[in-house]
């Protein structure tokens, strides 16, 4: 399945990867898929990233990264089908949860699509 995504959707779908735990039948989809969610040092150009380091309240260093969607524009990314499953179900599952939060906005778009793309 093809499906177009921008930078935000696919840090949150390569998240989402990252924390795989199951069946190395499904592994196997999302070693080869995964690679189409990369985000590039030019996608980051594109979009503009601003990396701001500062400290917490123990003062450990932290940073944040700001782009902008928009500018970095989409791409299009093939996704089998066991990896769509995969990501609307942990979407799902965390939904239900209650888990996500304003930083996690991105998540309302990515369901959309991979749902969509079925």
């Amino acid at each position: 399945m093809k499906i177009s995504l921008n930078v935000s959707e696919r840090l949150f779908a390569i998240n989402i990867l990252n924390q795989f735990k199951g069946n190395h039948e499904t592994l196997s989809f999302i070693l080869d898929d995964i690679k189409g969610f990369a985000i590039t040092e030019a996608d980051w150009k594109a979009a503009k990233r601003v990396v701001k380091e500062s400290k917490d309240d123990k003062g450990q260093p932290v940073s944040s990264w700001i782009w902008n969607d928009e500018k970095g524009g989409v791409k299009e990314i093939v996704v089998s089908e066991q990896v769509t499953k995969y990501l609307i179900e942990d979407i799902e599952k965390r939904n239900k949860e209650g888990e996500f939060t304003l930083q996690d906005k991105a998540v309302i778009t990515l369901n959309k699509k991979l749902i969509d793309a079925k």
